[in-house]
């Protein structure tokens, strides 16, 4: 098989790849970065507080 046949096979899987990459770049800027970059602010702290049954509750002797 020849060298210029094989690059004409191989050529669209490659525009396709290429495209299909700048396409989840682009949206992976777009939808995933903003989130991350909305700092500390933005972000909602959630508090948990200990386990709810007193078997867990146990005093514990150091």
């Amino acid at each position: 098989m020849p060298a210029s046949n094989l690059s004409e096979i191989v050529r669209p899987f490659a525009w396709l790849a290429a495209f299909a990459f700048l396409v989840g770049f682009v949206s992976y800027l777009a939808l995933g970065r903003p989130a991350a970059a909305a700092g500390e602010g933005a972000r909602q702290e959630f508090i948990t507080s200990g386990p709810a049954s007193k078997v867990w509750n146990l005093p514990k002797k150091i």
